[in-house]
């Protein structure tokens, strides 16, 4: 084996929740408190922020307001590198799918990535995530390269796939909220080795939670009549094995074959 380095930037993620000590106090008809609630959606974000990262993020370093400012590499980006590849490789794993596409032209952009193994245990399975458009041009797929029938009595139809084989493996779908965002995302499919992609903690620096005001926090700001939070992350996306995944982009309509 030669190895190759793969470097990459941590990124830090911040997200703060606060709400007034009028708005704590004040009863809801329905639901969690008005503090929980705004923690939750704080979780929410920071967790959404991280993980869009891990997928799309652009490797960057800089300065923004007179303070250091990074960004890591998502798997994507990884992917996407040629230098990240042996040398026996003369593209990475990105491919753009055409008007149509049908069974042997998708199975041929996914063919490369059993050409690597990272884990013997899985080595002819990757997760496939896709955006809503990826999805039905994969399940029209399969539904025009198949027969059906309707019996008489039946009060449902409908094919819809979440599973996947090709001659060298298996593909099991996800539908990711994330790549439903825009358009360009929704045609896009990524085959992840999960055995290669993983997330990386700068030391001491998984998510801290530090509250001020509200019940049981450490700090105590008796200035503000106000309760709140801040999640703080640092990290960044490692990816051993880069050619044992891939991207494809721009479904846009089936067809057999």
């Amino acid at each position: 084996i030669t190895p190759k380095r793969i470097t990459n930037l941590t990124q830090i993620f911040r997200n703060s929740w606060a709400i007034s000590d009028t708005v704590r106090a004040t009863m809801v008809i329905a639901g969690d408190t008005t503090t929980s609630e705004s923690k939750q959606d704080c979780a929410a974000l920071h967790a959404q922020s991280i993980e869009a990262a891990l997928f799309f993020g652009r490797k960057y370093e800089g300065v923004r307001k007179g303070q250091p400012f990074r960004t890591m590499d998502g798997l994507i980006s990884i992917i996407s590198d040629i230098n990240n590849y042996p040398a026996s490789y003369s593209q990475p794993n990105v491919w753009q799918a055409g008007a149509t596409t049908n069974y042997t032209q998708l199975e041929g952009f996914l063919d490369p990535v059993f050409n690597q193994t990272t884990d013997p245990k899985v080595a002819n399975e990757r997760c496939l995530f896709v955006g809503g458009q990826a999805r039905k041009v994969i399940n029209n797929i399969g539904r025009l390269n198949a027969t059906y029938f309707i019996e008489n009595g039946e009060t449902e139809f409908g094919l819809q796939f979440a599973t996947f084989k090709t001659a060298r493996g298996t593909f099991r779908m996800i539908e990711h909220p994330l790549f439903n965002s825009n358009a360009v995302w929704s045609a896009m499919a990524v085959a992840v080795d999960l055995s290669s992609f993983k997330m990386a903690y700068l030391n001491g620096r998984k998510t801290q939670n530090k509250e001020f005001n509200n019940d049981g926090a450490t700090a105590q700001d008796f200035g503000i009549d106000a309760v709140g939070g801040t999640l703080t992350t640092e990290c960044t996306a490692t990816v051993k094995n880069p050619p044992a995944n891939a991207v494809i982009t721009g479904f846009t309509a089936a067809a057999q074959g």
